[in-house]
């Protein structure tokens, strides 16, 4: 299999489904501008949720949130209604993992078969504040922006499931 289809039958449908999650489920519109890129290490947003997957495909993937989309993200989760002062980091991180869980859960396939790829239940990293490749591995991140802040998107695998270089423009 050669390393592009990887890229077109795993990453892109989590990105397709993250955006259209934020623009039909949520109501928020996003930046269409979505670039694709390798990166050494990746700074992680202090929200960020991480789930990994089993089966044919071993990546880790994290989807971390800035503060203000994570606020409009859980007012539109709950409908609008308030959250208790004592309550609210809680509500954030239920949010931040529900949101990884459904956008995740839902658009991973296995590219090889229709065998299962399974999905740990997502964690949310507090005391992280980034992560480096190591020699054989790849990291790829996307920024999805929206009006209220941006969404971090990072896969980390196997240096054979990512192609050496990928510009995808306009997902």
């Amino acid at each position: 299999m050669e390393k592009s289809y990887y890229e077109e039958s795993v990453l892109l449908p989590i990105i397709r489904r993250l955006i259209n999650y934020l623009e039909v489920d949520m109501g928020i519109k996003v930046n269409t501008q979505n670039e694709i890129v390798y990166k050494d290490h990746v700074s992680l947003k202090s929200n960020t949720a991480m789930i990994g997957t089993g089966g044919d495909i071993r990546i880790i993937l994290t989807l971390g949130y800035d503060e203000g989309l994570l606020e409009e993200l859980v007012d539109r989760f709950l409908y609008g209604e308030k959250v208790e002062d004592d309550e609210l980091i809680e509500v954030q991180e239920s949010v931040c993992c529900e949101i990884a869980n459904i956008v995740i859960g839902n658009a991973i396939k296995n590219p090889y078969n229709d065998s299962l790829i399974s999905i740990t239940p997502p964690i949310l990293i507090h005391e992280a504040k980034s992560f480096a490749k190591y020699k054989n591995s790849t990291i790829v991140e996307v920024v999805i922006a929206t009006q209220f802040g941006e969404i971090q998107l990072s896969a980390v695998g196997p240096k054979e499931l990512f192609s050496d270089k990928l510009n995808f423009k306009e997902l």
